[in-house]
């Protein structure tokens, strides 16, 4: 029986970590603190972050991995702090930041 649960926790992991939308499509959350509801695999990124030229911009989207302070992203994402830390900056697509 013990067998039979562990599989179904694992399979339930395994469908819940396909879920969500990945980096750079639109999100918006809902919910605050234990509530919050992201849609995003990663993290709905709702805020001011700052650009390397140094413009903020409110993306309203979906961000990638964590890559931290000298992290590599896929290509067409930028690493960029999105918080207080340097260590949680997450890859953001590189049109977040295009001169607009």
């Amino acid at each position: 029986m013990r067998a039979m649960t562990a599989l179904m926790v694992v399979a339930l992991s395994l469908l819940a970590a396909g879920c969500g939308k990945s980096a750079g499509e639109p999100c918006e959350v809902t919910g605050d603190g234990f509530t919050r509801q992201d849609p995003c695999v990663e993290m709905c990124i709702e805020w001011a972050i700052t650009c390397p030229d140094g413009r903020e911009v409110t993306p309203n989207a979906c961000s990638g991995v964590v890559c931290g302070e000298a992290g590599a992203c896929p290509d067409g994402q930028i690493c960029l702090q999105v918080d207080s830390f340097a260590q949680n900056a997450r890859c953001v697509p590189e049109r977040v930041c295009a001169a607009q």
